[in-house]
């Protein structure tokens, strides 16, 4: 399998979920019209956010020059998933761990693959999405598990289905932690492929520049948090909006990439160890 999979799939994964998110338009008439007018700015963002994401050419490209290897540090701990309580940390975290699967996969990492689908299956199930990622995806899963396209595949239908749900059951907001579980994921492990090739000039600077990118992207996920008054969401979004300045703001160099990196690993900690 080719290792310049990984930001492809990492991407993909976020893009199905984003791409679902938008079919909020499909759902029953709301009389209120603020709450229309409230989707329907959010359905934009999610569109935005979809349409910033790097080119397919572009990261092959990228990945293929910097000669990535699968390493499973860079991942959060397939065996903490059980303590997750809390309904936001678990929405993150099924973010986080949908990454991580789908990264363990294109590396045709078998065995971690299915432990990452274990862990998005016990976090849909808390959510009351067991639905998502039920038993028949976890024998399809296992069935096809050496099938890249396919296990992509049956990943898009899972996270279709479980936001389809969220939405139906006006829990939308959680739709939007799964995307910033996955966006804070895929960034850490992006920045810890950068952070191993830094003394290769040349592999850096083009992951660096791909990375530095993403603020583009960011500012929608920051404006689905806009209108919310929840404590949890107006920190995120505060933590977020400092990331985005360091993304938009820096020069590029080591000491700038740094900087971000560590706002962001330290974001991405809080998540993973928030029960």
């Amino acid at each position: 399998m080719k290792k310049t999979s990984i930001h492809i799939f990492i991407f993909m994964l976020l893009m199905l979920i984003v791409l679902s998110c938008t079919n909020n338009g499909t759902s029953k008439e709301d009389d209120n019209t603020d709450i229309v007018e409230n989707n329907q700015t959010k359905q934009v963002n999610v569109q935005n956010f979809f349409n910033n994401m790097p080119a397919a050419t572009e990261v092959f490209e990228i990945i293929n020059d910097a000669r990535l290897n699968y390493n499973e540090s860079f991942l959060n701990n397939p065996t903490l998933y059980k303590n997750y309580s809390l309904e936001r940390s678990q929405a993150l975290n099924l973010g986080v761990y949908g990454s991580d699967l789908a990264i363990s996969g294109a590396f045709g990492q078998a065995q971690e693959s299915m432990l990452f689908l274990k862990c998005t299956n016990y976090l849909a199930h808390e959510l009351g999405i067991s639905s998502a990622f039920d038993e028949n995806t976890m024998n399809r899963f296992e069935i096809n598990k050496d099938n890249r396209d396919s296990t992509l595949e049956i990943i898009s239908q899972a996270f279709k289905k479980a936001d389809k749900i969220l939405l139906e059951n006006k829990r939308g907001n959680l739709s939007v932690l799964m995307i910033a579980g996955a966006f804070i994921e895929s960034m850490y492990v992006a920045g810890e492929y950068a952070m191993s090739k830094i003394t290769d000039s040349t592999a850096f600077n083009k992951i660096n520049t791909l990375y530095f990118k993403q603020h583009e992207s960011l500012q929608y996920l920051i404006n689905l948090l806009q209108n919310s008054s929840d404590t949890d969401d107006v920190q995120m979004k505060e933590t977020l909006s400092n990331i985005y300045t360091h993304l938009k703001n820096c020069n590029k160099n080591i000491e700038e990439f740094k900087e971000t990196h560590r706002l962001i690993s330290e974001f991405r900690k809080q998540i993973i160890n928030t029960y």
